[in-house]
């Protein structure tokens, strides 16, 4: 699996408009991907 590393920016933008490639990917690629991001993005 390939490693991601999400910034705080990658995943405002990911909230804002969910249809975007990024956003697809970010929602629906959790068999393909590892996602790493800071600890207060989770919450």
């Amino acid at each position: 699996m390939r490693r991601i590393v999400v910034d705080t920016n990658v995943a405002f933008s990911t909230f804002l408009n969910i249809n975007s490639r990024i956003g697809q990917i970010l929602l629906n690629g959790a068999k393909y991907y590892d996602f790493f991001a800071p600890e207060y993005i989770r919450y």
